[in-house]
């Protein structure tokens, strides 16, 4: 690996590196393994132009992923970092799409459009659930109270429901007030995360199109906050970066 760091983009961990070529899964498992921390994936980064990364994603797994949030948000820091690119502006291409950062020191911000949900609701377990997706899908669970819930309880009967062939994202949140969202989240190929950047984004617009919560919320995961806000039909997500 050619110039391997450790990042965390709000408690989500990865190892960054470069971009030499691509990985098998085994490889990736390798990689995994050898780790000095406990990781949830792990991303290269390859040069396009002076303003234009381009992100190769794995999960711990060795699978891969359509949207990583708060990956991307490494992979910017990781660029301006290491002198990749020459702005503190610039373009991550990721699958599902070109990705707009701005870097204000340890504070990464992306801007996305709109995610979608479904109307109708699913029962799984007497708990309803909303199926939401922004390139990978989430299922949003309101719970009483987030840190009692039994998440890996819930997750094992999501999968015998078999409603998700490909497997989901599963975030849990119970509301603190109309700016504050307490959550966890399971995320498929990993496990139960600290953060989650796409589940925050589904989760923030769901509960403010349906005037849940305001714009310029907070949502807390154990691995720190996430500031969201909506302007128009593009999203904002906020948050630390740092170096482990």
């Amino acid at each position: 690996m050619n110039n391997p760091q450790y990042m965390s983009g709000t408690g989500n961990n990865f190892l960054v590196s470069e971009y030499e070529k691509s990985k098998t899964d085994l490889e990736i498992i390798s990689i995994v393994a050898d780790s000095l921390i406990d990781i949830d994936g792990v991303i290269f980064v390859e040069k396009i132009s002076s303003k234009t990364v381009k992100m190769y994603y794995y999960n711990n797994d060795g699978s891969t992923a359509e949207l990583c949030v708060n990956g991307i948000r490494c992979v910017a820091k990781y660029a301006i970092d290491n002198s990749i690119v020459d702005s503190n502006e610039l373009t991550v291409i990721a699958p599902i799409g070109n990705i707009k950062t701005i870097s204000n020191g340890e504070n990464i911000s992306i801007e996305v459009t709109i995610p979608t949900y479904d109307q109708n609701k699913i029962i799984i377990d007497n708990n309803e659930c909303i199926h939401s997706k922004i390139g990978n899908p989430h299922l949003l669970v309101q719970v009483k109270n987030v840190e009692k819930f039994n998440l890996e309880k819930f997750v094992n009967k999501v999968y015998q429901s078999k409603k998700f062939d490909n497997g989901v994202n599963i975030e849990i949140y119970n509301m603190i007030d109309k700016n504050i969202i307490n959550a966890r989240v399971h995320e498929r190929g990993v496990g139960e995360t600290d953060a989650c950047g796409s589940g925050a984004i589904c989760m923030f617009y769901y509960l403010y199109d349906t005037n849940q919560v305001n714009n310029n919320s907070i949502i807390l995961y154990p691995g720190g906050e996430l500031e969201m806000s909506i302007e128009k039909d593009i999203v904002t997500l906020s948050g630390k970066v740092t170096y482990l």
